[in-house]
């Protein structure tokens, strides 16, 4: 199994100067890819805010908030993040650590809380890759980072 981290999801939907380089990667790395609810849960959140940005010109997370309490999550986003998950055959597997695991891999590898769920979760789930931008990951002993 192979762990996508949200910014490599994040890439290929909004067309970024690094999507080519997220599929690449993909390409180079063919396997079983898996995200957790973490990962899920980021990319609605960063692709809806995206969307907003670009066709209100909203910005901020209030007034974000606001717009989709009243209109609810735009569909355009999800079909899309449904979509990718499809095609690419992204399995969600569930976040699996303990409190005290938690707690001591915030303070040793110093990891902020998201990423600390998402090794956790990878070492419960014996993965050992993780494809990422994010340097912080390089300190997970258990982890392979690519690139």
């Amino acid at each position: 199994m192979i762990f996508l981290d949200t910014n490599i999801l994040y890439h290929i939907i909004h067309k970024t100067p690094r999507t080519d380089e997220a599929l690449t990667l993909l390409e180079e790395n063919p396997g079983d890819y898996v995200i957790n609810t973490v990962v899920h849960n980021e990319i609605i959140y960063t692709s809806t805010m995206h969307y907003l940005k670009h066709k209100y010109g909203m910005t901020g997370t209030y007034s974000a908030r606001r717009w989709i309490k009243k209109h609810g999550y735009p569909g355009k986003v999800i079909e899309v993040i449904r979509e990718l998950l499809r095609r690419l055959n992204i399995r969600l597997i569930p976040d699996m650590y303990t409190e005290e695991e938690l707690y001591r891999v915030l303070k040793e590898l110093r990891l902020l809380p998201s990423d600390a769920i998402i090794a956790l979760t990878c070492k419960h789930h014996d993965i050992n890759s993780i494809l990422t931008f994010d340097e912080d990951f390089k300190h997970v002993p258990w982890l392979k980072v690519v690139p």
